[in-house]
């Protein structure tokens, strides 16, 4: 799932983003249940065992899940898990979906008066920065996609809803008729899987090549949603320039020659 939106977050270090406390899912929950309780005990209990298996997928997984770590951290006895939950995929999938449908809908959302560019890079730095501060979590969203078909269809759901506030965006800013709603749509997928395979390469199932590269080139977590930043503009928004302070690899992208030889 990507938070682009083209409208008007990586690395080899840890940007200096991923310690804003807005960007942790399981304190998320930790605050709401402060602010907002719910009325009764049992939905108090039903939110704390909640909590207490966000921090256990974060840690160990969905395949290292035990019950027993979710009621300790939990500080319930054992049995009062199966009067909430069924089994370890009931409460997991209680999990993930609030992270799909609370978390992200308060994180991603990329609401604001900015240009293209802007707008654009800023929900890519936020991109990867949630999926550092919470990357167990993203693992098991693709571990539980595999054997939970309710809950890929949920995430395939979300993601194609992100593609068409994207394409929607993009087609305001361009003459009635001038570009075609369904390239524009294919090219809101494209960009949005790069971003998802991004995040996979650098926190979920790190790819140590990419890492290697990165390193080398001196570029952070913020350097990367930029680059990547750069290539949206390019594609979706040919015509205008990208005059902003870059890192050094993403200005060197923008700074590309046009004139390649045929």
């Amino acid at each position: 799932m990507n938070a682009s939106i083209a409208s008007a977050s990586v690395g080899t270090t840890p940007a200096t983003g991923s310690a804003d406390t807005g960007l942790s899912f399981i304190e998320f929950l930790e605050t709401r249940l402060v602010a907002s309780p719910p009325p009764t005990k049992g939905q108090r209990t039903r939110e704390r065992l909640k909590i207490a298996a966000a921090k256990v997928l974060e840690q160990k997984g969905y395949h290292g899940l035990r019950i027993v770590d979710v009621t300790e951290a939990a500080g319930v006895a054992e049995g009062s898990f199966y009067v909430y939950f069924r089994d370890k995929t009931d409460v997991t999938l209680a999990v993930l979906t609030t992270l799909l449908e609370d978390f992200f809908s308060v994180n991603l959302s990329s609401e604001g008066s900015d240009g293209p560019f802007d707008t654009i890079r800023r929900a890519n730095r936020r991109w990867l920065a949630i999926c550092r501060s919470n990357s167990g979590l993203m693992r098991c969203m693709l571990q539980v996609g595999d054997e939970d078909a309710t809950f890929a269809q949920l995430t395939r759901s979300i993601n194609q809803r992100w593609y068409q506030r994207i394409a929607a965006s993009v087609l305001r800013r361009f003459p009635k008729g001038a570009v075609d709603e369904k390239s524009v749509l294919l090219v809101a997928y494209m960009l949005g899987a790069m971003m998802d395979d991004i995040a996979r390469k650098l926190f979920i199932y790190p790819d140590e090549g990419l890492l290697d590269l990165l390193k080398s080139a001196g570029a952070d977590d913020v350097a990367v949603a930029d680059v990547a930043s750069v290539l949206w503009m390019r594609q979706l928004y040919p015509g205008l320039p990208i005059d902003r302070d870059l890192p050094e690899i993403a200005n060197a992208i923008v700074n590309w020659p046009r004139n390649a030889a045929a």
